[in-house]
């Protein structure tokens, strides 16, 4: 699973809010998104996320736990305040287990 080019792409529409240590404010209430997953050679992922209406790109880095079978579990991320419900869809979809991070995150 290592890929210079892009694996997969997710369209979507969302709100879009900006967050920091500050809180957060919504920027649009349904915006178009893009999600592309890259997969890397030392294991790890990110996601190149874009809005082009809102002329925003974020790049979500993704870290990853492997059993002794090989299977992904995600345990961090990067880029982000919080990691979107899309990027976790986009990772479950090819095998990536996301179960404690959305657990975390809700």
């Amino acid at each position: 699973m290592t890929h210079d080019k892009a694996i997969d792409r997710l369209t979507f529409h969302s709100p879009i809010n900006s967050e920091g240590s500050w809180g957060s404010r919504n920027l649009a209430k349904r915006a178009k998104s893009t999600m592309d997953l890259f997969m890397h050679k030392d294991g790890s992922a990110s996601i190149e996320w874009c809005c082009d209406a809102l002329n925003l790109v974020e790049h979500i880095g993704l870290v990853f736990e492997f059993d002794a079978k090989g299977k992904r579990t995600l345990t961090d991320y990067d880029g982000v305040m919080t990691l979107p419900k899309q990027a976790m869809d986009l990772l479950e979809k090819h095998g990536i287990d996301c179960a404690e991070m959305r657990k975390s995150l809700a």
